[in-house]
């Protein structure tokens, strides 16, 4: 343990942390203030009061004065946000905010979940540092900086532009050091063939990776396919578009995809029955679908559909599933999903800042609101998903739908 000491504080001293921004209580204070106008001017959700913000970052008051640097900024504001109790709504810094325009992030490049032992490394950036140093899926990362992480926030520490991790892979151990880079976040789908007749999608997410072409010309190839798997597994959403799009390749035109509720169809709910409009499920089954699927250039997929999802699936990839499930039978296959769907866009701020914020519910054309109500599985498979189809549980299980 000395000697591993000694070498964290000598790889420390060669590569001298950047100095943290500095943010000033002026600063911080206009980037508040515009943070409550937008909020209270243009958030939505049934039953949720944006009013009570001020109260909310007032009880965060400390944290916020302390802050110092962007990402405990974020974070003070972020604690504060939560007392809403919904998702969809997130003070971004200005880092994560370019990284989501511009699809790159600077960093180690790794995603990684909690575990007994520290972190389990669930996935890896392509080009990234932690892919280069031969990190893999699977590996648990008992130590940084010689002290036992409890949060994937471990990995992202103001100012550090190395840390030296203790990686351990099969009972053996090893010492990593990552240096924060530039990578791509982005990440394309993919198109395999996991058994005859079976055709499988990968999609990651449905922001600027997906690409509608591709996704008709997977949809082409697959045609001949009996079955399609479509693996949402960690697909966190993104874009309502593109989960349209998708749906459109597998339901016939003019599916109802469901209800979203927004500030206007709640104003003309009340307006027309002369009820509060706290309640999503009241107001979608009194309006009916307000999306469905649009005739597209390829006819709908008509062979069976199995679709895998995991508690990282949330939003539009929780859309898409349930959808699948209500109107064409799939049958869904790993862990309960992450039941966090609102539709939301992002509002600029002053200095790079930016804020997710919710716009409107959702619910299904059976009258399931999402928000808070993960999408259920019929078959429970643990474990995450791994590049080997032949090891991979929630696959082989998908093989064995009839």
């Amino acid at each position: 343990m000395f000697r591993r000491s000694l070498l964290t504080l000598f790889l420390t001293l060669l590569t001298l942390p950047a100095l943290a921004q500095q943010l000033t209580p002026e600063v911080k204070a206009r980037t508040l203030a515009a943070l409550q106008t937008t909020i209270q001017r243009r958030a939505f959700v049934p039953g949720v009061d944006f009013a009570k913000l001020p109260a909310a970052l007032e009880k965060r008051k400390p944290e916020l004065d302390r802050a110092e640097t962007p990402n405990a900024f974020a974070a003070a504001v972020n604690l504060a946000l939560r007392d809403f109790g919904i998702s969809h709504i997130r003070f971004q810094t200005p880092a994560a905010a370019r990284q989501r325009a511009t699809g790159e992030a600077v960093g180690f490049g790794l995603a990684a979940t909690p575990s007994d032992s520290g972190l389990t490394v669930t996935s890896l950036a392509a080009g990234s540092d932690a892919e280069k140093v031969g990190l893999k899926e699977g590996d648990a990362i008992t130590e940084i900086e010689g002290k036992k992480p409890t949060s994937p926030a471990d990995l992202d520490q103001d100012g550090r532009e190395t840390s030296l991790l203790t990686v351990k892979r099969d009972g053996r151990t090893r010492y990593v050091m990552l240096v924060r880079k530039p990578y791509s976040t982005d990440r394309a789908a993919t198109l395999t063939w996991p058994a005859p007749g079976v055709a499988r999608i990968m999609l990651p997410n449905f922001t600027r990776s997906y690409k509608m072409a591709q996704m008709e010309g997977f949809l082409t190839e697959a045609a001949k396919a009996k079955t399609l798997i479509l693996d949402l597994r960690n697909n966190g959403g993104g874009q309502v578009n593109f989960s349209t799009h998708l749906l459109s390749l597998l339901l016939p035109p003019g599916t109802p995809i469901g209800v979203s509720v927004t500030r206007q169809i709640a104003d003309e709910y009340t307006k027309a029955t002369g009820k509060e409009s706290v309640d999503p499920v009241a107001v979608a089954m009194w309006k009916g679908a307000t999306r469905k699927t649009i005739k597209g250039k390829l006819a709908p997929f008509s062979g069976k559909i199995v679709v895998l999802i995991n508690r990282r699936s949330a939003s539009a990839s929780e859309i898409v599933s349930s959808v699948l499930k209500e109107q064409r039978g799939a049958t869904l296959i790993g862990q309960n999903s992450a039941g966090l769907v609102l539709t939301s866009i992002f509002a600029p701020l002053e200095g790079g800042y930016a804020i997710q914020l919710p716009i409107s519910d959702f619910v299904t054309p059976k009258g399931v609101r999402l928000e808070k109500n993960p999408v259920k599985v019929d078959v429970t498979v643990e474990g995450n998903p791994t590049k080997d189809e032949a090891a991979d549980a929630a696959v082989q299980a998908a093989l064995k739908v009839q």
